[in-house]
């Protein structure tokens, strides 16, 4: 039987010159659990170094003797999430740099007397040996190795990049076998790196749920909890590249191996146990539980707001009147309890269907004299204030001349706000973004639709698809580039389909289809003709690149999406012009609804139970100067 063989190291203290940072232990923690709950007990062996114990002679070790322990049925993980940085090379390795630098990961100790960041050419010296004893190599890099390494702190956004070491480094200092080291760990054969961000670009990590994590590895850690079946490294890419795009801005995780067929491998070859593609209710002895919980994607409570699920007999169909609903009560790693009501057969197991998921306020954090914004006005289901500015999702700025609305991780602001009455407008902008970034980042994560139900095609003459799945498009002088969006249905039943466009200025725009969602047969699909556009306002001011992140809401019933639909952020306008569905045909209806606000009536008992699903398509358009 294949096992695992992990090891995890996270450093956020580090201590003085190199900069602390804030989310590196939460990755790592949450990794250690996602993995405990997957990973079959009897297949995982598991070692995690964070802080002080992460040392250079400490990881060294645990990759030569955990690592290297494992054989050729196995899998071997390093993931690393903390600073990288740079150093010089010696005389003798710029034969091997032509930049005459080594990129390095810090480890908690690398800059005291005496010790080292471990170098690339170290770290994949390291991996050879284990690549050829096990069945294959994974290494997660969540830090960077170019660029300032500067923090913001207005924007309380940091970036996991060290300065550069600016001590010599002796030659004979390197491990054993570097010296000879003619590439990095994306050089060994057997060997899959998943590196956060391009080498022109930075880590960086923001807030998620309340904690700093870094965004390469928040992503990684739902995609390991939801995925299905069996994908491949190239599918947890596309997955992990749109979940970062729909985080922050400019970091594009890379995929790298020396063999372009190990991307078709097996993601941590099979060890990840898939979760359940059919959720079970059943009467334990701590009461009723459904047998997904934290490390399946099932989301924490929020206050009163849970997570419900309409209840059905084992072999039913999921279109009928339920038997019960089932509200969840406690979010345990593997598994959730819930009540129940009415009561059923406490003998009997249940297939249940998650028909709501609670929807997290935008937490936002106040800097400088906010005094005058009446934050009582505020709908308290959309956004809520909070006093300490680093556990913000965003934050407003304060000062003579008016507000500045910031994004952790995001360069621009998103709303500049100056002139009379900015106090009230500040409430409505911030209620704006707070349904865009909702709507962003809406999936179900107990769906029963596999992930190619609705197979999503993009085709255009004026770019490309990258690895990724990102489309990239530029104009031709000044005509504005075309693509089309084909949606098929792959699935044996009626699925119903919404492709919406948030745009970066913050607009929700649901008219790609005439009604907002079209209906296809199995075999059935439809083509969606768009156009990639940078407004000459925006061109003229200095922006060249935008993007798009194109939303297919997928539905087993037909559903209505234009309640969603919002302008582009211009808050000089009282309000904001919403379509109201007035009777939700369906708990996706309803869902939807909640979006824009949790004032929304509860479903009846009758109400269809939608099951339903979302993938995310970026479009990139740049229009030179």
């Amino acid at each position: 039987m294949a096992r695992l063989r992990a090891l995890l190291v996270g450093i956020d203290a580090y201590p003085p010159p190199v900069p602390a940072l804030a989310g590196c232990v939460n990755d790592i923690t949450e990794m250690e659990t996602t993995l405990r709950g997957r990973v079959p007990p009897d297949a995982l062996d598991l070692r995690v170094l964070t802080d002080a114990a992460a040392t250079r002679p400490a990881v060294v070790d645990a990759i030569a003797h955990h690592l290297g322990s494992a054989g050729p049925d196995d899998v071997a993980l390093f993931c690393f999430s903390g600073h990288g940085s740079q150093q010089q090379a010696p005389p003798e390795a710029w034969s091997l740099e032509p930049d005459h630098r080594n990129e390095t990961i810090v480890l908690v100790d690398s800059r005291t007397p005496g010790s080292w960041d471990l170098t690339d050419k170290e770290l994949a010296t390291l991996l050879h040996p284990v690549a050829d004893r096990a069945g294959h190599v994974l290494v997660v890099l969540d830090c960077c190795h170019s660029g300032d390494g500067t923090r913001d702190l207005s924007l309380q956004t940091r970036v996991r990049l060290a300065p550069a070491d600016p001590r010599p480094r002796p030659w004979d200092t390197f491990v054993t076998g570097a010296r000879s080291a003619s590439s990095g760990p994306g050089g060994v054969r057997g060997h899959v790196l998943l590196a956060a961000c391009r080498s022109s670009e930075t880590a960086k990590e923001t807030t998620v749920e309340g904690r700093a994590r870094g965004a390469l590895s928040a992503v990684l850690g739902r995609a390991l909890r939801e995925c299905e079946g069996q994908p491949t490294y190239r599918d947890i890419h596309r997955l992990v590249a749109a979940g970062v795009a729909g985080l922050v801005a400019d970091q594009h995780p890379q995929l790298e191996t020396a063999d372009a067929t190990d991307l078709d491998r097996v993601f941590l070859g099979g060890t990840v146990t898939p979760r359940p593609r059919q959720l079970t209710l059943a009467h334990t002895a701590d009461g009723w539980s459904i047998d997904a919980g934290a490390v399946h994607g099932v989301p924490q409570l929020i206050g009163d707001d849970s997570t419900e699920l309409a209840v059905y007999p084992q072999d039913g169909a999921t279109d009928a009147v339920p038997l019960a609903t089932a509200t969840v009560t406690r979010v345990l790693p593997d598994r959730s309890l819930v009540t129940v009501s009415p009561d059923l057969d406490r003998t009997a197991f249940y297939r249940a269907v998650i028909t709501s998921i609670p929807l997290p306020p935008l937490r936002i954090g106040l800097v400088g004299d906010c005094a005058g914004i009446p934050t009582d006005t505020a709908d308290a289901t959309l956004v809520t204030f909070v006093d300490d500015p680093a556990g913000a999702d965003v934050l407003v700025r304060a000062d003579r001349d008016g507000f500045t609305v910031l994004r952790p991780g995001v360069a621009r602001p998103v709303v500049e706000l100056t002139g009379p009455d900015r106090e009230r407008r500040i409430v409505t902008a911030l209620e704006r973004v707070a349904r865009w970034l909702r709507l962003s980042a809406l999936h179900n994560p107990a769906t029963q639709l596999p992930s190619g139900a609705i197979e999503v095609g993009l085709a255009t003459t004026a770019g490309s698809v990258g690895p990724d799945g990102r489309l990239e498009i530029a104009y031709v002088a000044r005509l504005a580039p075309a693509f089309t969006v084909t949606l098929r249905n792959t699935s044996p039943v009626t699925l119903w389909c919404a492709l919406v466009d948030l745009t970066e200025a913050y607009g929700i725009f649901t008219d790609a289809l005439p009604a907002g969602a079209v209906g296809l047969g199995p075999g059935e699909s439809v083509d969606v003709a768009l156009t990639g556009q940078v407004s000459d306002d925006s061109w003229r001011a200095g922006t060249t690149t935008v993007t798009d992140h194109l939303k297919v809401i997928v539905s087993t019933l037909e559903f209505d999406p234009r309640s969603l639909q919002q302008p582009e952020l211009d808050v000089a306008e009282d309000g904001v012009p919403v379509r109201s569905v007035t009777e939700p045909r369906s708990t996706l209806d309803r869902l939807l609804t909640a979006v824009t606000t949790r004032r929304a009536q509860p479903a009846g008992p009758r109400q269809p139970v939608a099951d339903w699903r979302t993938a995310d398509v970026f479009v990139t358009t740049s229009r030179p100067r």
